[in-house]
């Protein structure tokens, strides 16, 4: 199994660990969700090019993407504050 298959896999078990955990304690903030998503992404990133640097570019897309989402909670945040509306 190639490396890129291995992170889509355990990215996939740590995220869906993560969901029923938070569910289970009745977590229902859409930012608190997505920043632990954040950290266990920069951690499992950071783990896999260790192991294997070739894998880099393949691993940056998910990284972006997450990247992209989290810019979005920010401005929700920001709008929330300055406007006192919310876009999510």
């Amino acid at each position: 199994m190639r490396a890129y298959n291995r992170y889509i896999i355990s990215l996939s078990l740590l995220f869906m660990l993560t969901t029923v955990i938070l569910a289970a304690m009745g977590e229902e903030r859409l930012d608190f969700y997505f920043s632990l998503y954040l950290i266990e992404c920069l951690a499992l990133t950071s783990f896999f090019t260790y192991l294997n640097p070739g894998a880099r570019r393949g691993l940056d897309l998910i990284w972006y993407g997450l990247f992209a989402g989290f810019g979005l909670i920010v401005l929700d945040k920001v709008l929330e504050i300055i406007l006192g509306m919310s876009i999510l």
